[in-house]
């Protein structure tokens, strides 16, 4: 019994040595071992292994958008994280795609944290790519809320690929976006989808993360407008010509800013969006500095602020279309914050320039009046003080209110006492304080003898 047990013993013992020695002889595998995935990522990393795994079985060549639901495009501009506009090849048309089943972070009417890395990240892969395709929700294309934009899937391959990817997934396996879809037939992706989310949750990434956003900024810089006119192009510190004290080219990434400014004039898009014009006035040098401010669609609040009062503003720095702008307004006239637009002033700009209202000057409100009546005039040295009486102008009404103000005008050596007892005159001007019908034209040739 013994000597059958040694045997046994010494066979086992071997059968391990020969099967190491078999394991330590094989040839080294020649396929990579993946990456492990982090148990935390550092949002840095990108990942597209389960975006990888969907595959476009619908034909699309020489397939049209508007009849057959999708079709190649060729990329017209990457508008943010889940919006970009396209010339379709068949249709030959530009439209805006709204990437259906995710929302990412606003980075262009309201700034959130992510919201520029995710728009970067959507202008990175369809910059890269060598085939764009377009795979409506629906056919006919459905539309979004606002109507103006198609709601549909971005498909893209990048050179030397044979794939294409859905970008829409992999912006949700990244952790730009959640999973906006449902386990119904109208999202027929929508198990990649929860498969990716999952993911982006299950390693705390980007959205899920508690981690900081290199572009995205709480603390916003105090400057003025002058000091951003002055500064802006060519600063000491540059990047592609700007200064890096406020954008930086290479990202397309601006920083957040806080600076005061009036509003001097609005204006309405086709699509509804508001754009302010803020400005500055320098006692110093006499100039006025100006700047752009984007407020959004009629639904934020931002968009019922008022031409003609003096804000708090901040915001964040935007090039856009090669003009200047700050965006992401938050604006509340109830409090004040750190991120929050805040009204400073009431009836700071004033214009007397109405002849006839109508409906056209409900924007302007309380600061808008009806042409001034001269009733006094007296010049000392450059300076022209006038005094004169206007009627205030309520939802495009004058409402019958006459009011007294007093205008210093800067005047040349020149002047020809063109402004006499009697004059109706238009112009515009600065009430420094608040209900002293004090008004400071800034230049003679803001006024208009009618």
């Amino acid at each position: 019994m013994k000597k059958t047990f040694s045997k046994i013993l010494i066979t086992v013992m071997v059968l391990a040595l020969c099967l190491s020695l078999m394991v330590a002889c094989q040839p080294d595998d020649p396929t990579p071992t993946p990456n492990p995935v982090p148990e935390i990522a550092d949002n840095s990393e990108h990942f597209d292994e389960i975006t990888r795994t969907l595959k476009l079985t619908k034909d699309y060549e020489g397939k049209s958008f508007f009849d057959d639901g999708i079709g190649v495009a060729t990329l017209n501009r990457a508008v943010d994280g889940d919006t970009t506009s396209v010339k379709l090849v068949v249709d030959k048309k530009t439209v805006s795609i709204r990437y259906e089943q995710i929302n990412t972070p606003e980075s262009t009417g309201g700034v959130e944290k992510w919201g520029k890395a995710a728009s970067l990240y959507n202008k990175e892969k369809l910059e890269g790519a060598d085939l764009i395709v377009v795979e409506a929700t629906k056919t006919p294309p459905a539309h979004d809320s606002y109507g103006t934009r198609y709601l549909g899937y971005i498909w893209y391959r990048t050179a030397g690929e044979t794939d294409l990817k859905l970008l829409n997934l992999e912006m949700v396996e990244n952790g730009f976006s959640p999973n906006n879809g449902q386990e119904t037939p109208e999202y027929p992706y929508y198990s990649y989808f929860k498969k990716a989310n999952d993911f982006a949750r299950s390693i705390k990434l980007r959205l899920y993360s508690d981690l900081d956003d290199p572009l995205y900024d709480r603390n916003p810089k105090v400057t003025t407008i002058k000091h951003f006119c002055e500064n802006i192009v060519n600063g000491d510190e540059t990047n592609d010509g700007f200064n890096l004290e406020y954008y930086d080219a290479v990202l397309d990434s601006g920083k957040k800013v806080q600076f005061e400014g009036y509003l001097v004039s609005l204006k309405i898009s086709d699509s509804g969006t508001h754009t302010f014009v803020a400005a500055q006035y320098d006692e110093e040098t006499g100039k006025v500095y100006y700047i752009n401010i984007y407020a959004a669609y009629s639904s934020s609040a931002a968009s019922r602020m008022n031409v003609g009062d003096k804000y708090k503003i901040v915001g964040v720095v935007q090039y856009y279309y090669g003009t200047w702008q700050v965006s992401g307004i938050i604006y509340n006239a109830m409090r004040d914050g750190l991120d929050i637009t805040y009204l400073n002033q009431s009836s700071y700009y004033l214009m007397f320039n109405s002849q006839e209202p109508n409906s056209s000057y409900d924007q302007y409100g309380k600061n808008l009046y009806s042409d001034v009546t001269v009733t006094e005039v007296s010049r000392q040295g450059n300076v022209l003080t006038v005094t004169g009486t206007a009627n205030k102008v309520d939802g495009g009404k004058f409402n019958g209110e006459e009011a007294e103000f007093t205008f210093t005008i800067p005047v040349t050596d020149s002047y020809n006492d063109a402004i006499k007892v009697g004059s109706v005159i238009s112009l515009t001007g600065l009430q420094q304080v608040k209900n002293s019908g004090q008004i400071t034209v800034l230049s003679y040739s803001d006024i208009t003898i009618r």
